[in-house]
Order: C-alpha cells, then sequence, then structure tokens
C-alpha cells in the first residue's frame, strides 16, 4: 500500500481527485464511462491521502473485490470480455439509435476503439485452482 503524503497541500489535492473519480463512478453506467478505472484510481488517490478512505474503498463490497483482482495481476479473460460485450453494445447502440450526426458516431466510434484497447491492454491474470489437500 501506498504512504500517505506528508504534504497537507498535496494529500488535500490527493482527496479532491479520489472524491472526483468516486463522483464519476456515479455516472459509470453512461457510455464510455469507466467504472473500473475510476474505482482503481480512487483507490490510488485514497492511499495517498486518507487511510480511512482507502480503507473504505478496498474493503467496499462491490468496488473492493475489483480493486483487489486487478492489484492481483491484471483483469481476467471474462472480465475483458464482459467490458468489450458493455462497450460495443453500449457504443453501437448510441451510435445507430440515438445519434444523428456522422461526425459523433465517429467520435463515438474512435472513444469505443480506444476503451477495448485499453481494456485487452491491461494484464490478463489466469485463474489459478488451489490444490486439494
Amino acid at each position: 500500500m501506498t504512504q500517505v503524503v506528508r504534504s497537507p497541500f498535496k494529500r488535500g489535492l490527493y482527496l479532491v481527485a479520489g472524491i472526483l473519480c468516486l463522483l464519476g463512478l456515479a455516472l459509470s453506467w453512461l457510455p464510455g464511462i469507466p467504472t473500473g478505472d475510476l474505482a482503481f484510481l480512487a483507490a490510488f488517490f485514497f492511499a495517498k491521502s486518507s487511510d480511512r478512505l482507502h480503507n473504505w474503498i478496498v474493503n467496499h463490497r462491490v468496488l473492493g473485490p475489483l480493486i483487489a483482482n486487478y492489484r492481483s495481476g491484471g483483469l481476467t479473460q471474462r472480465t475483458k470480455v464482459t467490458a468489450t460485450l458493455g462497450i460495443v453494445l453500449s457504443l453501437g447502440a448510441s451510435m445507430l439509435f440515438l445519434i444523428d450526426n456522422m461526425w459523433l458516431r465517429i467520435v463515438l466510434f474512435l472513444v469505443g476503439c480506444y476503451a477495448v484497447w485499453f481494456v485487452w491492454s491491461r494484464p490478463t491474470r489466469t485463474l489459478t485452482v488451489p490444490s486439494p489437500g
């Protein structure tokens, strides 16, 4: 775990950044807003600013396992496939049914390409089966 910084000014900046990431999580149901990345960033910023908030986020019933899995070696293949499907379906539906402007469709397509690339560029963690005995 990262140690909390000593400077009150820097600690305040990290705290504000962590809170902004949490606020961004409230919008993560929208296409293009990454849930995992914001949770990872919030955990990082809280580790540098507040032990209490860092402990809260890493022990959160939803975000905690996501952060723990990422810290233990990356994303599983299943997580990557699920994220890719979510990105493609949400942005694809938006481009087909909600947006008339061709330029905006192109921008969404490029954002989707970047998001899929980002997911697949993260380390892949293999699930290990516990040995009997």
